[in-house]
């Protein structure tokens, strides 16, 4: 259907499409970011001109750290099973053996971040 398309221009397209995309994605977080504190800051301004008392912004909760590293365990012992199957059925289990590094990578994640849960829990009551 493509075959106009040569694979070696796709080959040096898809790492440059890439770069531009996070590049785009990170500008575009940095301005939204910046125009919520430009919002807030005009908020401030308005209600000191007006006399009103100043909006208190509401303490962020941060997540305790289990929950990113529960996330990463996951991610790793899924990616690990992914290739453990997808390596064996194109090379063999003597190859697929290898997806178990980030197998094994993502299971030590999963029991880090359930002692950490466990630790946790013994502190905040």
């Amino acid at each position: 259907m493509f075959e106009f398309i040569n694979p070696e221009v796709i080959a040096v397209l898809i790492p440059i499409v890439t770069i531009i995309c996070v590049f785009a994605f990170v500008i575009t977080a940095i301005i939204i970011e910046g125009r919520q504190k430009e919002m807030r800051h005009r908020e401030r301004v308005l209600a000191m001109e007006k006399g009103l008392d100043i909006p208190v912004e509401p303490p962020k909760k941060k997540p305790p750290r289990y929950l990113a590293i529960r996330a990463w365990g996951l991610v790793f012992t899924l990616l690990g099973l992914a290739l453990v199957i997808g390596i064996s059925g194109a090379a063999g289990i003597r190859h697929g053996v290898w997806g178990l590094v980030p197998g094994m990578i993502g299971v030590a994640l999963l029991v880090a971040a359930r002692l950490e849960h466990a630790e946790y829990q013994d502190q905040s009551g």
